[in-house]
């Protein structure tokens, strides 16, 4: 009894349930998907927000470059060094430097490469060096680029380190160089430069990003220019750092930057968005790629507000489902236990498609909608009726006593059956009958099952006929022939009182004149012609099959020596009357008697009697004359 309520109850919650579960999960999956492509959009306005941050500091930077180079607070120290234009300068300095928080350092170079004037930002702490014209930067990369400049060029280098007597400072820090050069008069007085920090400009990113995110900057090699880890940037400059590159780290990532054709890419860890960052319209173009991440999972914690309802709703409605599943199943395995009725619903309810129930004798009393769509009888036009009103005639009285013999000793019949529609076509069923009995067993009611398997059986026909036909001439083929040739030899083996059937075999004269003489493919012609007008002439129940090249070999069942003679001569006059290429044929019969061998060997010798009498011929050897010889 538990058992049953159980099964009962598993079943109940699945028919019930999947509805509301399906349901809900479907609107969980909604709005997590439009959580994820809400957090997409706010990651790409802040890598666009970020892109747009840099570009407008780049700007800025190269304006106040420019409005410094330009100063005549510059000039006039570049013409008299003294302590008042020092002073001067220096406030000036000081108060670009202060409004720019990731300006590290503003220098003032002169054409040979000499340090004249230096304001270094350092932690907030300024610091003024006046004591550098000894430091020589003319051998630097940079300078070399320098003196290539024009007039009013704005360029920025590559992200680098920064020396200090020709040794790099510790700790590292990477700048950003932007330089222009310095005129006056004409004549080219020197170059102004700005480091600018890399992590200050980071920094400055990161706080702007709305929850927990990361700002990466790489090179068109994939080596780190700025990251929050420090201790793997500047791989490309750094030996020991060479295998921080993100090309190493993130193959996928890196192919997708390099690729172009998106912005985003997700993994299991971490959501990323990224885009190329130009600075164009200056002398020496440089591409970094900016890189936005931030984590991928999405906790239950940080849910908004209508996602954990959707949960919460889940979650009640499956206790609902469950209470009335108990209900339900508790109320099938009573009632189940008490009630004919109830096993007759279930039978039903447990068997195939196409239902059809019957009494004790053997009446119609229910039929189900698949039935009617099967069969095409409507449930009024056979209730009360016998459903011997199906039958086909295919099959033999003994089928059907065999079928209710089973019935009654097992109470269950299965196999397949053919039976007649409404409009006279035939359906081919995989039947199913089951017997329903009382508390005494005594058999009250049979339950008829079925399913339709016309169309497969048709199809299993059209292989047959494909395995077993010549594809030619449309003839059985000899696989076919050897088979049905061994049924009837079984036959005759069995029982002594079968009618005589007899073996003919047919060859087509002088058929290596026709393919010599008007190519293969008239040939074919001729057999596919020879075939048809054996399987024309021949009768309903006789089997032509080709078993070689121009050879064809006859069953003639319930047929005697005299019969197949005529028969014979009628398909040799037909080939000869035949309208296309003049050909005749040569064929030799004989009955057929227990042995295969013997029958066909018969056959074969008469045909070769007719061969050798001239061809066009008809001849007999009959298992009677071979006896007399032996």
């Amino acid at each position: 009894m538990i058992y049953k309520q159980i099964k009962y109850f598993i079943v109940t919650i699945f028919l019930i349930g999947i509805t509301p579960i399906f349901y809900f999960w479907s609107l969980y999956q909604t709005e997590l998907n439009t959580i994820v492509f809400q957090r997409q959009n706010v990651a790409k306005h802040q890598l666009n927000f970020s892109k747009k941050e840099i570009y407008s500091i780049a700007s800025e930077l190269g304006t106040s470059l420019r409005l410094l180079s330009d100063n005549r607070m510059l000039l006039r120290f570049i013409q008299d060094p003294s302590e008042k234009n020092r002073a001067l300068l220096e406030s000036l300095w000081l108060l670009t430097v202060t409004n720019y928080a990731y300006i590290s350092q503003i220098r003032f170079i002169d054409i040979d490469g000499k340090e004249i004037f230096r304001m270094d930002d350092d932690d907030n702490q300024i610091r003024i060096s006046t004591d550098h014209r000894s430091q020589d930067k003319s051998l630097r990369d940079y300078f070399a680029s320098v003196q290539k400049m024009q007039a009013d060029d704005l360029v920025l280098f590559d992200i680098d380190l920064d020396v200090e007597q020709g040794q790099v400072v510790i700790p590292t820090s990477p700048s950003l160089r932007i330089y222009t050069p310095v005129e006056m008069g004409g004549l080219r007085e020197g170059y102004l430069f700005f480091n600018v920090s890399i992590y200050e400009i980071i920094t400055q990113l990161e706080s702007s990003l709305e929850g927990k995110g990361n700002v990466e900057v790489v090179n068109q090699d994939g080596y780190y220019l700025a990251s929050k880890n420090r201790n793997k940037t500047l791989g490309h400059l750094i030996s020991e750092r060479e295998k921080y590159n993100i090309s190493l780290e993130n193959p996928e990532l890196w192919k997708k930057i390099k690729s172009n054709d998106s912005s985003i890419f997700s993994d299991e860890k971490n959501f990323y968005t990224f885009s190329d960052i130009t600075f164009d319209g200056v002398s020496a173009s440089r591409s970094f790629s900016l890189i936005l991440s931030r984590p991928n999972s999405v906790k239950v914690a940080n849910l908004d507000h209508k996602l954990t309802f959707i949960i919460y709703e889940s979650i009640m409605v499956m206790i609902v489902i469950i209470f009335i599943s108990v209900l339900i199943a508790r109320y099938i395995a009573k009632h189940r236990t008490t009630s004919l009725e109830s096993q007759l619903a279930l039978a039903a309810l447990n068997g195939m498609s196409a239902i059809v129930i019957t009494d004790s004798n053997n009446r119609i009393i229910k039929v189900n909608d698949e039935f009617t769509r099967l069969s095409g009888w409507k449930e009024n036009e056979v209730l009360g009726r016998l459903p011997s009103m199906f039958q086909s005639g295919l099959h033999k009285k003994s089928f059907y006593s065999l079928m209710w013999k089973t019935i009654q000793s097992k109470g269950l019949w299965e196999g397949e059956i053919t039976n007649k529609r409404k409009d006279g076509t035939l359906l081919t069923e995989i039947l199913r009958i089951q017997a329903i009995c009382n508390y005494d067993g005594k058999m009250e009611y049979f339950i008829a099952s079925f399913v339709d398997i016309t169309a497969r059986k048709e199809l299993e026909n059209r292989l047959r006929d494909l395995s077993e036909k010549d594809a030619l001439t449309q003839c059985w083929n000899r696989r076919k022939f050897e088979s049905e040739f061994s049924a009837i030899v079984n036959q005759e083996q069995l029982n002594e009182e079968v009618s005589t059937s007899c073996l003919a075999i047919v060859d087509i004269d002088y058929f290596k004149r026709v393919n010599d003489k008007y190519g293969h493919d008239v040939g074919d012609k001729v057999i596919t012609q020879v075939g048809h007008i054996l399987n024309s002439e021949s009768r309903e129940f006789d089997f032509v099959a080709r078993i070689g090249g121009e050879e064809f070999a006859i069953i003639l069942p319930n047929t005697t020596l005299k019969e197949a003679d005529v028969i014979l001569n009628r398909f040799r006059v037909a080939v000869h009357l035949y309208d296309g290429v003049k050909i005749t044929i040569s064929g030799g019969f004989t009955d057929i008697c227990t042995s295969s061998e013997s029958s066909y060997k018969r056959a074969d010798l008469a045909l070769y009697e007719s061969k050798a009498l001239g061809r066009n011929k008809i001849s007999c050897f009959s298992s009677e004359e071979m006896g007399e010889i032996a």
